[in-house]
């Protein structure tokens, strides 16, 4: 698997504003160029170029103000909307071609990811104090809500080819289960009244459709109101339980000799949830090793036991190698801490709120020994991380 990352540099000045414009630009010359192109077409091709460069000339190329971490994060996210969300599927499928052209007939597996995307993009703190806890928290709420976004848009295209009335006993059990609970829905555009029981992948489908409209919401909500009403079991909360159903469909499709059928847009849309998962890109936390000693040292001066900073390196590691096999708690509500310190404690905070999928790696700068990494791991069991992340340190 290739892992891509983005992140926000400050080379990347052009506004994205621009870049819009551009590219309206260059379809327009690709469009002006084409050989079947007719007289009338081509001036109202010229023109759409005149309007477009004329916008262009007119547009600020300079931000008047210095974006924050969400506007980078924002402005990231804007490739997959405009090219990686439909690129991958495209390119997987170039690979499956390549397959046929050296003799193997097999497809590249739905479920074997050859990309993965991660991002720095409210995530990377070290020596930026304007990546808060309450960013990292936003900057996930609105990934989750963006993929669930993409993900609404695309299975509605999905129920629209699905349209076939065999199936499965399988599928046939999973439709009248979901059949007999589904209501009018007045906020869908498409397929909001009750979906037929002659039409059982839309039923599916269309469950799977309600799901991913509360996980958008819910992930709204907790973003401009911080909780939701929507109740976390009517969301998708994992890549396993989005898939499930999916793999249903496909297996039925293949089992009544419509494999064909199964291979397009259903796989395409398999394709992108195991690539992109339920956030797009995983964050990537990175903060500097010096911070995580100045929150251990806290805990430690607060319960007596001396001053961690001071410490040996090989006091440090035996101090912490007993608490972590030990389950007695070391951070209490009163215990005194810098603004820096709670603003480590907050991010480990954020890890244990919001869900595993969201994040990658816990990345160390400028780590130097091995209890840089074991302060890392207390942090996280002390701040309430149920799966801590994988701790990579950067020496």
């Amino acid at each position: 698997t290739v892992e891509l990352v983005l992140t926000a540099h400050p080379t990347q000045s052009l506004r994205r504003s621009l870049l819009q414009k551009h590219t309206k630009i260059r379809n327009c010359l690709t469009q002006l160029y084409a050989k079947d192109i007719t007289d009338d077409e081509k001036k109202e091709l010229d023109e759409a170029l005149q309007a477009e460069i004329h916008a262009a000339f007119r547009t600020d190329e300079i931000r008047r103000s210095q974006p924050t971490p969400q506007d980078e994060m924002r402005y990231g996210m804007s490739y997959f909307h405009e090219t990686i969300w439909k690129g991958v599927p495209k390119f997987l499928r170039r690979v499956d071609t390549a397959l046929k052209s050296i003799g193997i007939s097999e497809r590249l597996p739905y479920d074997v990811p050859v990309i993965k995307f991660s991002s720095w993009m409210g995530g990377d703190r070290d020596g930026n104090p304007r990546v808060t806890p309450e960013v990292t928290r936003d900057v996930c709420l609105l990934a989750r809500m963006m993929a669930a976004n993409l993900y609404v848009s695309s299975i509605e295209d999905l129920m629209f080819e699905l349209s076939m009335r065999r199936c499965n006993d399988e599928l046939r059990a999973r439709a009248d289960e979901h059949l007999a609970s589904r209501e009018t829905k007045k906020h869908y555009i498409e397929f909001w009244r009750a979906i037929p029981a002659t039409e059982p992948y839309r039923v599916l489908l269309g469950y799977v459709r309600d799901k991913l409209y509360n996980t958008r919401e819910r992930a709204l909500h907790m973003l401009t109101k911080g909780y939701s009403e929507i109740k976390e079991e009517s969301t998708i909360t994992t890549v396993e339980e989005f898939m499930e159903p999916l793999e249903v469909c496909y297996k039925s499709l293949c089992d009544c000799g419509d494999k064909t059928i199964a291979d397009g847009l259903l796989l395409d849309f398999m394709r992108q949830v195991n690539t992109f998962g339920l956030s797009l890109a995983k964050l990537d936390i990175r903060q500097e090793s010096e911070r995580h000693t100045d929150a251990v040292d806290a805990i430690t001066t607060h319960l007596g036991i001396g001053s961690y900073k001071e410490w040996p390196e090989e006091k440090r590691q035996e101090w912490l190698l007993s608490e972590l096999q030990g389950k007695r708690p070391l951070l209490v509500p009163d215990m005194p801490v810098s603004e820096e310190v709670e603003a480590v404690l907050g991010c480990f905070k954020v890890l244990a709120e919001l869900p595993r999928d969201s994040f990658g790696p816990y990345i160390i700068s400028m780590a130097t020994a091995p209890s840089d990494v074991l302060a890392v791991e207390l942090l996280q069991r002390e701040c309430g991380v149920r799966q801590p992340l994988p701790v990579v340190p950067l020496f």
